[in-house]
This record gives structure tokens, sequence and C-alpha cells, in this order.
């Protein structure tokens, strides 16, 4: 039996239709619900624990958020998307110095498994690369986009090193953008709901840090968490592997140097980059253009493009081979 399961790739079509097969033979979140216990993260096991998690950054928005988090002394988890790292360098820089941690949310927001096993390993690799070159760490941990992941995506993320975290509470905060029906208050309201709930197990909860909107919910609900007596912490920190975010088996978040910033400069994506347009979640208008500049990693742009197609090319097939 191969390392990787058998699972077709999915219909674009057919996942935005919600069309599910009649059987689920490799557990697809996207149309059951379904699990892995052993290899999927879905709430901190310890009662009045919360891993409070913020998805699709980093973004302009970010740094707000992050200013009220270093007040209040509370860590956090971000999955971040790999076109947003290049976007973004000195706030990914700023979120691992401030000691929260850093998961891989894919290069360009896909539906994983609509993508093929190369593109599945090109999504979270290259998005590994740029953490690690900005920030000098390379996480342990994946969210899916979308929570979208079945046992072929499972089996290359673990093939890789990568721990998958989904949620069991969402916010739905990400409807707010472009649907003027709803209303952020809800935010504040499902929180505040959820901590009179009894449970046995702890939670980790789905926000996004991407618009002004979502971003600013965090200091309203972690007032909510706190009043409760819920202690908030990273995803690893509710497993019970405090500040061991990284493949670098660090025990701190803040023994990594980040890179210096260099003079601002322009710089064509490599060739082989997923497109960060495609179908996924939209671009930032505000953040695109508000921070010009890029990591030291990606100021030889032409040297950049050239050596890092053949690496990936070489990754690839090596992950390839390994998986078959």
């Amino acid at each position: 039996m191969s390392k990787v399961a058998n699972a077709s790739t999915r219909s674009l079509n057919d996942i935005n239709a919600n069309v599910c097969p009649s059987t689920d033979t490799y557990c697809w979140w996207t149309c059951s619900g379904c699990v892995r216990n052993d290899s999927d993260v879905i709430y901190c096991p310890t009662v009045r624990d919360w891993g409070l998690t913020f998805d699709d950054g980093p973004s302009s928005f970010t740094t707000t958020l992050l200013d009220f988090l270093d007040r209040v002394g509370v860590k956090v988890t971000f999955f971040v998307v790999g076109s947003r790292v290049v976007e973004n360098p000195q706030i990914l820089q700023r979120i691992v110095r401030s000691g929260h941690q850093v998961g891989i949310h894919t290069w360009s927001h896909q539906y994983l498994t609509s993508q093929s096993t190369e593109q599945v390993i090109a999504e979270l690799q290259w998005t590994a690369e740029i953490i690690k070159n900005v920030s000098g760490v390379t996480p342990k941990y994946m969210r899916p986009p979308f929570g979208d992941v079945d046992d072929r995506v499972r089996n290359i993320c673990t093939q890789l090193g990568y721990k998958v975290v989904i949620w069991d509470m969402d916010t739905n905060d990400w409807l707010s953008d472009g649907n003027p029906s709803f209303q952020m208050s809800w935010v504040e309201g499902n929180f505040t709901q959820w901590v009179r709930q009894s449970s046995t197990t702890g939670h980790i909860s789905l926000e996004h840090d991407l618009y002004n909107q979502t971003a600013a919910q965090g200091p309203l609900v972690v007032p909510i968490l706190q009043n409760a007596s819920f202690n908030i912490k990273p995803v690893a920190d509710c497993l019970g592997f405090p500040g061991i975010y990284y493949k670098e088996n660090s025990t701190t978040t803040t023994t990594a140097t980040p890179t210096p910033t260099p003079t601002p400069q322009a710089v064509p994506p490599p060739d082989n980059v997923p497109d960060s347009s495609q179908n996924g979640v939209s671009q930032d208008s505000t953040s695109q253009n508000s921070n010009p500049t890029t990591s030291l990693a990606l100021k030889n742009s032409y040297y950049f493009s050239y050596i890092w197609s053949f690496i990936l090319a070489t990754v690839l097939l090596s992950c390839i081979y390994n998986l078959s």
C-alpha cells in the first residue's frame, strides 16, 4: 500500500456545489466533517484551555492585533499564507519575536483536495521556505485552507512533518467580507455563548486577521475568554508542547533571529510559485501595497528565481519518490 492514500483530486465544481461521495472512504472533512484522531488536531485536550488562532495573514491589520496581544501578554497561533509573507515580511518577524506560534496556511489558499500531490507539496514547501527565509524558523503545524483535507492530503502533510490543525469553534467572521447581512457583533456573541457551555475538553477557535473588521475582533474576544477563566494558548502549548512550534526544535519561540530588512526592491515572483490570485481568498488591497520591502532572502531576485526553481524541482522529485 502506498504511503499516500489513493484519493482522487476533487473537482472545484463539486466542492463549491457540496457534491459529496456516497461513501466517505478517505475521511474528507469538507463533506462529512470526518477527522482522524491520530493525525488531526481539533481541540485542546484540557478543559479550560483555549487555542486562539488567526488565519490568512499577515496583513497590515495584523499589527494592531499584535499591539493588543503584546499589551495583555497573550500568545496565540497565526496560520500564515506564504504569498502574504512576501508582502509583509516584517509583520511575520514581529509575530515570531513576540513569541506567538506560526503555522503554515499554504501559499495561495487553495482547496488542497482539488490539487495534485505535486501541487500540495509545492503549496506547503514554498510556504515553509519563505517563513524560514524571513523569520529563521520552520513550522511544525499547518492548517488546510477552508479545513479542506482528506486522507491523501493528511498523508502528504505527515510525510513532510506537519501536524494538521482544524478547529471546533468557528466564528464565521470571514462571512463579513462582501456580506452586508453579517454582523460582526455575532463574533462576540458566539464567544459569550461558547464560554457558558459545559465541555470535557478545551477548544480551538477560528478567526482571521486578513481584514480590518475581523482582526479587530481579537481584542474584543480575549477579555470574554479571560473573564470566563479560560487559559488562552498557542495550539502547540495546549497540546502539551509549550514553545515547541518549529522543526528547529527550539524550546522557546524567541531563539530564532529574524532576517534583517533590506532596502525596498521590487521582486518578480519565482516561476514555480503558486499564483495567489487563483481561486482562494482574495488579495487584501490595503496590505498589498502598504509594505513594499522584502526579506533579505528575496533581495537578489533573478538569482533567487533560478536557484529556487532548481531546488524546488529537486525537492518535489525527491518527495514524490519518497511518497510513492
